[in-house]
């Protein structure tokens, strides 16, 4: 029955849907609320809850306070009912999760990006990874749902390419139609959108959406990136803007950025903007265990940096710390403009040494002058895996969301 709701438009799987997203949001929740909620008769939603009950879509978790009579029936979706695959893929790896309806992860499947990954050997190892997950699970493929595929580099969303695949190691997704491929490889749906967006998204419906209906996800990566959920929605365009974010000026007599611009935020708090000032000390003399493996500075790639800020090297950790310390500057000047009540910090750098409690802190310090503001700046969750349960999640929306 999920399969349907998107592909019938009669009134009555309407409301199926619309009770089974209420399910989802809100449950455990009782039918009272339900009625309430959607000004459907008492009788008209037992019916059409019962009906989701009998398809296997939801069921009373049991968990329901007794006032002294019979415990209410308190629904919640069935987890298990149908399973999801998340993927995403970047420039330094691609991670293949299975998830079921809750976004919770079941399984993982990981891939370090390096001269060998081109665009099929990667989409191919999606597919494989799609079958093994799968298999070891003893999940029939009926059940999944669909792929979801996020990407933090340009997209053509209707093309279903990458716009500028520049920073991949290997080469082949030149006018790859990633969406094409995996359908033809898995004979299921695929889905696909810019990764800030899922990781945005995949926050509010796994922990903020009883909470807020405004929140902003930022992510330090390989470029700087912002999500937004507005309303409740995402907030999507076609313009090409995805990674405006990381290039509002913080000082315009600055670095000059790659776009040709000087002072970008890109240019300070990307984690190839932290690559190129470590490099660049170490050039000029600066000590880091980094030298002591690889002796041509011009041979440093991010897993090296990355390996050696885990390591807490000192002139990582220092460059990391400035690179944060802009960050917050520009976290700040994005709160002022879109007062979003959550801000969730995320990528690949959020988790190392000290760079969200800076961003955070600097970024606060910045909005004391607002003291009714009370945004709340959080650590997402999910760390690594939070694009990729995003993505999930872009399967659901399409066969529960109204269009």
């Amino acid at each position: 029955m999920l399969k349907q709701f998107a592909e019938s438009t009669a009134p009555k799987t309407k409301g199926l849907r619309t009770l089974y997203n209420l399910v989802r949001k809100l449950g455990p929740v009782r039918i009272n609320t339900l009625t309430e909620l959607t000004g459907y008769k008492h009788v008209t939603c037992t019916r059409l809850l019962d009906e989701l009950v009998q398809e296997g879509l939801i069921y009373d978790s049991g968990i329901g306070a007794s006032s002294g009579g019979r415990k209410p029936m308190m629904y919640v979706i069935k987890p298990d009912a149908f399973y999801l695959i998340g993927t995403e893929i970047t420039s330094l790896y691609t991670t293949v999760l299975l998830l079921d309806l809750n976004l919770d992860i079941i399984a993982s499947k990981k891939l370090k990006m390096a001269a060998h990954c081109t665009g099929e050997f990667t989409l191919n190892f999606v597919t494989q990874s799609v079958d093994e997950l799968l298999a070891s699970h003893n999940i029939q493929k009926d059940k999944l749902l669909g792929i979801g595929v996020g990407f933090i580099e340009p997209i053509d969303k209707e093309r279903g390419v990458l716009l500028n695949p520049h920073l991949f190691p290997a080469g082949g997704w030149q006018d790859l139609n990633i969406i094409e491929y995996l359908q033809q490889k898995n004979t299921v749906s695929v889905f696909f959108d810019n990764g800030t967006n899922l990781a945005a998204l995949a926050e509010y419906r796994k922990h903020y959406w009883k909470e807020t209906d405004n929140l902003v996800f930022v992510s330090s990566d390989t470029e700087i990136r912002c999500g937004t959920i507005s309303h409740g929605k995402l907030v999507n365009n076609n313009s090409g803007m995805d990674d405006a974010f990381g290039h509002t000026i913080i000082d315009m007599h600055g670095r000059r950025c790659l776009c040709g611009a000087y002072g970008c935020l890109q240019a300070y708090s990307s984690l190839p903007a932290i690559h190129d000032e470590v490099v660049r000390q170490i050039k000029r003399g600066r000590s880091s265990s980094i030298s002591e493996i690889i002796k041509d500075a011009e041979e440093i790639d991010l897993h090296h940096v990355l390996s050696a800020l885990e390591e807490k090297d000192p002139l990582c950790v220092e460059v990391t710390k400035d690179a944060a310390y802009y960050f917050g500057i520009g976290l700040s000047n994005l709160i002022y403009l879109l007062r979003p009540e959550i801000v969730i910090c995320g990528g690949t750098l959020v988790p190392q040494s000290l760079f969200y409690e800076i961003a955070a802190d600097t970024a606060q310090n910045r909005l004391k002058q607002f003291p009714n503001s009370h945004v709340q700046i959080l650590k997402s969750t999910g760390a690594y895996n939070i694009v990729a349960q995003g993505a999930g999640c872009l399967v659901l929306d399409h066969f529960t969301e109204e269009k």
